[in-house]
This record gives C-alpha cells, structure tokens and sequence, in this order.
C-alpha cells in the first residue's frame, strides 16, 4: 500500500492514482521493476490535471521501450 497523503484525509480511499506510460491503471503489481525508466510524484495543485481521481496524489511511472537499453 502506497500512501501520499496523510492519513487523516476525509475521503475513505487514501490510495494515489497510477499512471503508466499516460495511461491510467488501477494496480502496478504486474511491473516488472528492471523495465521502470523513471517514476515522479505529484500532490498538490499539480496533480490536479487528474482532477478529483488525483486527489490523493498521482504516481507517473515510464516504462522503457524495446529500444531502450
């Protein structure tokens, strides 16, 4: 479990919003960590691009591509 905020938040939910390459995921479980390029963490006022779903702060992991060594 992976926790941005406090865990005093009003919502019920504290888990951050995963995304994977832009695309919106419900886990990270099946990611292999060798193939992870970078990963960033927004909270606040920049993860509100996410709108409500980011309310709990946003993970961004990008993969590498079969190019990428």
């Amino acid at each position: 479990s992976i926790m941005i905020r406090s865990a005093n938040t009003f919502i019920g939910n504290t888990e951050p919003l995963f995304v994977v390459d832009g695309v919106p995921v419900n886990t990270i479980d099946n990611i292999d960590p060798l193939m992870v390029r970078s990963i960033s963490i927004l909270k606040g006022s920049s993860a509100a691009i996410y709108g409500s779903r980011g309310s709990n702060g946003v993970i961004i992991i990008n993969l590498l591509r079969g190019t990428d060594k």
